[in-house]
């Protein structure tokens, strides 16, 4: 990998961002001074749980958030 000459799969590389709790562009960037920065465990743990739901589930939770911000936003509006 380090010389270019292996690509890893994308399995390989969900795999790693499971295990290092990033995302494929932070575990893929060139840029060596970059920083990764971790700051809620819980709502990544999440995110990859999400990602393993099927596809009609995904859209009725995507429906559920929307209504749920639709609503936060409708409340601020007021103030």
């Amino acid at each position: 990998m380090e010389n270019g000459h292996l690509l890893p799969s994308i399995d390989i590389v969900q795999r790693l961002m499971k295990v290092f709790v990033v995302s494929a562009d932070n575990l893929l960037t060139d840029n060596e001074n970059s920083v990764i920065e971790i700051q809620n465990h819980e709502l990544n743990e999440q995110l990859i749980l999400i990602n393993q739901l099927d596809e009609d589930e995904k859209n009725d939770l995507v429906k559920i958030i929307n209504s749920m911000l639709t609503t936060k936003r409708m409340g601020s509006v007021g103030r």
